[in-house]
C-alpha cells in the first residue's frame, strides 16, 4: 500500500497551529526560545525562509515536532544520505534506482527492508534469492 503525503498543508503552517494552539506560545515566545528574532521565526512559519540544520533541530524539539516530520516538510534528508547516495559510482548509480523503487512503501515495509539491508550488510543471505 502506497503512503498518503503526510503534510497536507505547509510545514510552516503546521509549525504555526502547534505553536499557537498546542504550545500556546507567542511568536516573540517561541523566537526567545529558539535563540533568533521573532522576524526570522515569521519568516520560517510563513514558509519564506527554510532553518538551518542547528536551527531545524531546535524546533524539533521546541515544538515536539519529529525530526522527520520537519526533514519531510522542508526536503532536507540528514547528510548521510548524500553522503552515501555518492560515496563511489555504483552507490551514485543504483541509490536513485533504489529510491525511485521504494518511494511508496509504507512503514512497514520500509522497516522490513532496513532489517533485510542490515542482514546484507552483516554478510547473512536474504530469506528469498534474488533474480
Amino acid at each position: 500500500m502506497a503512503n498518503t503525503p503526510q503534510h497536507p498543508q505547509p510545514i510552516g503552517e503546521q509549525l504555526r497551529q502547534q505553536r499557537v494552539s498546542k504550545l500556546g506560545k507567542g511568536l516573540r515566545e517561541m523566537a526567545r526560545e529558539l535563540g533568533i528574532a521573532p522576524p526570522h521565526l515569521t519568516d520560517i512559519e510563513k514558509g519564506r525562509r527554510t532553518p538551518s540544520e542547528e536551527l531545524m533541530l531546535k524546533i524539533a524539539e521546541s515544538y515536539r515536532i519529529p525530526i522527520a516530520e520537519l526533514r519531510a516538510g522542508w526536503s532536507r534528508p540528514e547528510a548521510i544520505v548524500k553522503e552515501v547516495a555518492s560515496q563511489d559510482a555504483t552507490t551514485a548509480e543504483k541509490v536513485p534506482e533504489f529510491l525511485r523503487t521504494a518511494r511508496n512503501l509504507s512503514s512497514d515495509q520500509w522497516d522490513r527492508l532496513i532489517y533485510q539491508a542490515k542482514g546484507m550488510a552483516r554478510g547473512k543471505s536474504a530469506k528469498r534469492k534474488q533474480p
